[in-house]
């Protein structure tokens, strides 16, 4: 099994990784983080060991008016129908009838914590690129496991630039 996973790109013709670091392995700091693997299995990406299905989320008012419908969802398959509408529904990325749009939860969470991940490592959180994806590994297990605070509002655009190369900006009044 590969412990890679590169995720379906909804936003590009071709699939992009644009989260290289960059960091020299020797500008880490020695207070650096060592991280072994605690949560997922070494060498099995966490997507691997969990099984999936395709669901189908719709959320209605009151008065019966669809108000978000999205087709063929890849979920974990012990996830509630809830959480299937609330992920999909707050937290994909995208245009539902343009079709480019995460259809996914390995997109997501793939996109968050890679995200974080690549950012510690460049910031000289980790020691190694090794321990970096050793965290990657260990916060995707617990993410799609539903372990702490999946339904965190840093979910909306974390990861967008750094997995799809997609720039949002945000502009507060």
């Amino acid at each position: 099994m590969s412990e890679k996973y590169y995720p379906e790109n909804p936003f590009k013709e071709e699939n992009t990784d644009v989260t290289a670091s960059g960091r020299n392995e020797a500008e880490k700091s020695p207070k650096a983080l060592k991280v072994e693997q605690y949560f997922s299995t070494p060498s099995v990406h966490p997507f691997e060991q969990i099984q999936w299905e395709k669901r189908s989320a719709k959320i209605a008012s009151d008065s019966g008016e669809v108000v978000f419908e999205q087709d063929d969802i890849e979920v974990p398959s012990f996830w509630s129908q809830l959480a299937t509408k609330v992920v999909s529904s707050k937290y994909f990325f995208g245009d539902v009838d343009s079709g480019q749009r995460e259809n996914s939860v390995k997109q997501l969470v793939h996109r968050v914590c890679k995200a974080i991940a690549d950012r510690g490592y460049r910031d000289g959180y980790f020691a190694t690129k090794k321990d970096a994806e050793n965290f990657y590994h260990d916060l995707t297990w617990l993410c799609v496991n539903q372990y702490g605070a999946f339904n965190s509002p840093v979910w909306f655009n974390v990861g967008l630039y750094d997995v799809y190369g997609i720039m949002v900006f945000i502009i507060l009044i």
